[in-house]
């Protein structure tokens, strides 16, 4: 299922879904099916960037995710060939792959020509995975003793941010959970917290202030000045 390509979406979400009724300037489903998330992840990185700033966003969806929060090499890399169809302005990838991948590497290429700016999450530790280890993807990780707010810049170049996903309001002027500090308590769902919801924290909050700033160029000019070094 596709949708008529619009003019630059605000974001390009490559997810499991999103809540019934949400508003898309694009979609597909490679599986056939429709937006709704039934995992839970794509609702939950929806509702922590409405932490930052209203969910009225030109929404371009791509739905990786239909019965597992996996994917391989090629199912990814045509997530990246859909979204360069019409580049968005900034594309948020919450998963990454653990080897290179020469067919994705073209897709990034493509939509960083087009100005797109590409925010992956990146695991705390271990090897680098791809996107958010070439050069130009802003690669967020997760930092558990940091609650929400701007991301701070690492000496290895990468973005920190809080890991946990932010509940989504069951009414008008709902209270938000209250954000946890260090590691997560027994029973938490893995898909939670971690790198995924600290790329969509920093996510929100560069959206938040580039939508006031005309002069934001770059993902290296502007994005990220109220950010540390740390």
């Amino acid at each position: 299922m596709s949708l008529i390509p619009a003019l630059t979406p605000t974001l390009g979400l490559i997810d499991s879904g999103v809540p019934p009724g949400t508003p898309l300037a694009r979609f597909h489903s490679p599986a056939g099916g429709d937006a709704e998330d039934r995992l839970g992840h794509g609702r939950a990185i929806l509702a922590t960037l409405g932490h930052y700033l209203p969910p009225r966003l030109e929404i371009a969806l791509y739905k990786l995710f239909e019965e597992r929060l996996i994917a391989d090499a090629a199912a990814l890399a045509a997530a990246f060939e859909w979204q360069a169809e019409a580049p968005p302005a900034w594309l948020l990838c919450s998963l990454g792959l653990p080897r290179a991948d020469a067919r994705l590497r073209a897709a990034v290429a493509r939509l960083q020509q087009a100005g797109t700016r590409i925010v992956a999450a990146s695991p705390r530790f271990g090897a680098p995975v791809y996107p958010a280890a070439w050069p130009g993807v802003m690669a967020v990780t997760g930092d558990a003793g940091l609650v929400p707010g701007p991301p701070r810049r690492g000496r290895d170049g990468r973005w920190y941010a809080c890991v946990w996903a932010a509940q989504e309001i069951q009414e008008e002027g709902g209270a938000w959970q209250p954000w946890q500090m260090g590691p997560p308590p027994a029973g938490t769902l893995p898909h939670l917290g971690g790198a995924s919801f600290a790329a969509a924290h920093a996510l929100g909050y560069w959206l938040a202030e580039s939508a006031g700033d005309e002069a934001v160029t770059s993902p290296e000019e502007g994005v990220g000045r109220g950010g540390q070094s740390g």
